[in-house]
């Protein structure tokens, strides 16, 4: 599929909504991690294996707003 850079959607990004801490409402995160640990039983490789999910936590409070886990369960 070829995309003509001239037919790309342009967004003003003064129009979009920021999203803030939900604990704080800091405007500004960074990237962290949240470490999952996949047993040998059901591992594609037969062997307990760590998976490094990447999540955005607040730098003001260290809050992680419940949309960056969607997805992710306990």
């Amino acid at each position: 599929m070829n995309v003509n850079p001239q037919d790309q959607i342009k967004i003003d990004l003064s129009d979009v909504e920021n999203i803030s801490c939900d604990n704080c409402q800091n405007e500004c995160f960074v990237m962290a991690f949240i470490i999952k640990k996949v047993s040998a039983l059901i591992s594609p490789t037969g062997q307990n294996t760590l998976v490094p999910l990447q999540v955005f936590k607040c730098d003001e409070c260290n809050h992680i707003n419940e949309l960056f886990l969607e997805g992710m369960t306990n």
